[in-house]
């Protein structure tokens, strides 16, 4: 079968340093990724939606299409730095559609 790849890398930051960013797809789990790290994962060639998810909190959700063999780079972290950690309850309540930031490389 066909493959292409989303890569993936989050940024550190203090607020979710010790949690994990659930990486979603299409409405399913490709995986997790760590504080600091880089992933990728395999997925079919088409168009599809990509989100990250944190508790009840998500980022946005960016639309792409790949083709096989193709390599998609995405890089992600939490809106919560510097003096936005003062807004964390905003964050995790109205504002928890944006508690992370989602964005393609290179565009």
């Amino acid at each position: 079968m066909p493959a292409a790849l989303v890569a993936i890398s989050r940024d550190t930051g203090y607020a979710d340093r010790l949690r994990d960013y659930r990486v979603i797809c299409d409405g399913v789990e490709l995986g997790r990724i760590s504080d600091g790290k880089s992933r990728e994962f395999t997925i079919s060639p088409g168009t599809h939606r990509l989100l990250l998810k944190i508790d009840w909190c998500t980022s946005n959700e960016v639309a792409f299409s790949i083709d096989t063999e193709q390599v998609v780079r995405f890089s992600c972290g939490s809106n919560l730095r510097g003096l936005r950690l003062l807004l964390a309850f905003y964050y995790a309540t109205l504002g928890r559609r944006r508690y992370l930031w989602l964005r393609q490389d290179g565009l």
